[in-house]
């Protein structure tokens, strides 16, 4: 993987966390609350500051006489209506409706700010009465920073929560997942590796690993099964043998004995699956120069082959050298070039590219439909019927293939046949 891919990828699988989506969900609900709540909290704040106001100053003015107010403070104007000089346009507008808040856009006795009230001074004589609001104004919005801010962390901390949280359940569902796939690829020995259980995530691991355990149990019973089949059924097909051959010539012996040799060889082939299904660890590998293993292949089966009246082409380019046990690659490919000599046309193609390995022939070739078929233990297509063979071939291709992690494609060939490939570098 690229540099890029490798940094893009941890940003990738949170992104398809729903874990992750469903703590951004709840945060952006929750700031949404927070922010509809602040804003109510503040419009109704200044509808009460403004009422207060408003109830003050209509209890001073009602406590003096307008006409005797001829003092107007920084703090305080009391002015009868009719006499507005002197005041900024902004209140007589304002005294025409019956009082409001004044904005204006230059100081006024220091401040920008008034709530003008028309009510009645003590003899019930029309007044303007008006107080600045600077100050109660700059301490709804010193509240109002304070809440905002207190929003923002507030939600900061609940989301890097969501997120700490939401990276440790990712985490844990990417184990379960990678275990998944290696049970899906074949390693039955692939456990999530979870002791005790927590949470729901961690009795969904440990299910998992006793589903692993019981499906191991299975296989290897079935292995073993096969494997003891085979091998109990080789004494008798050998007595058997024995007697057939002990039978004057002729075409009735002939023809029994090609069906012992060929049962002989159906448990033979069964058994090598078993064993190479069945293998542990690394025992028999080593480097393995796949160059020089095909052009070995080559010189013992081509002779064979053009026996059989066809013809056999090696194809070499950049062959490399991987870590293998070597039998089982000549197994395999022995199995795929008798393969092609029965089912496939007049040309066998052996190939070592990169860290790949093949056989491909020109023959009719097979449905793509039916490549994860064919791959499996006694499976023949109705067209193969009609030739010599077991069902077998491919099934042990696909063990050797599955014991070294490398990826076994079946594709078709240019511009006809079936091409089976051994890929090495895509493990």
């Amino acid at each position: 993987m690229s540099l890029a891919g490798r940094l893009i990828a941890p940003v990738r699988w949170l992104v398809r966390s729903s874990a992750l989506r469903l703590t951004l969900l709840l945060s952006g609900l929750f700031a949404v609350g927070m922010a509809v709540a602040i804003i109510v909290a503040l419009t109704l704040g200044r509808d009460a500051v403004l009422q207060r106001v408003d109830t003050s100053l209509a209890g001073l003015a009602a406590a003096v006489e307008a006409d005797d107010m001829e003092r107007d403070t920084f703090s305080v104007i009391i002015r009868p209506v009719s006499g507005l000089g002197g005041l900024p346009k902004a209140f007589a507008r304002v005294a025409e409706r019956g009082g409001g808040t004044v904005s204006l856009e230059k100081d006024f006795r220091r401040s920008e700010a008034w709530r003008v009230l028309i009510t009645e001074d003590s003899e019930d004589e029309p007044v303007l009465i008006a107080v600045p609001l600077d100050d109660s104004l700059d301490a709804l919005e010193l509240l109002g920073r304070i809440l905002w801010t207190t929003a923002a962390v507030v939600v900061a901390v609940a989301l890097a929560i969501g997120l700490g949280a939401g990276y440790l359940a990712q985490r844990r569902l990417k184990k379960i997942n990678e275990t998944l796939g290696r049970l899906a690829d074949g390693d039955l020995k692939a456990r999530t590796g979870t002791a005790r259980s927590s949470d729901d995530l961690d009795d969904l691991a440990r299910r998992l690993d006793r589903t692993a355990d019981e499906l191991e149990r299975l296989v290897a019973q079935t292995r073993h099964l096969s494997a003891s089949l085979a091998h109990d059924l080789r004494t008798p097909l050998a007595r058997l043998r024995a007697r057939l051959e002990m039978l004057p010539d002729g075409e009735e012996r002939s023809a029994a004995l090609e069906e012992a040799e060929r049962l002989s060889g159906i448990f033979d082939t069964i058994m090598r699956i078993a064993r190479i299904e069945a293998g542990v660890g690394r025992d028999g590998f080593g480097p393995v120069a796949l160059g020089d293993l095909t052009e070995e292949i080559a010189a013992i089966y081509e002779a064979v082959i053009e026996d059989s009246g066809k013809h056999l082409d090696l194809s070499v380019t950049a062959p490399a050298t991987v870590i293998a046990d070597r039998q089982m690659l000549v197994q395999a490919l022995a199995n795929l070039i008798q393969n092609a000599l029965v089912h496939g046309g007049d040309r066998v193609t052996l190939f070592a590219h990169g860290g790949a390995i093949g056989v491909a022939d020109d023959g009719d070739g097979v449905d793509p439909s039916e490549f994860a078929e064919i791959i499996k233990p006694m499976v023949r297509l109705d067209a193969a019927r009609e030739s010599d063979g077991t069902g077998l071939g491919l099934a042990l291709v696909r063990a050797v293939a599955d014991r070294h992690d490398a990826k076994l494609r079946l594709t078709e060939n240019d511009p006809n046949g079936l091409r089976v490939t051994l890929n090495f570098t895509e493990m």
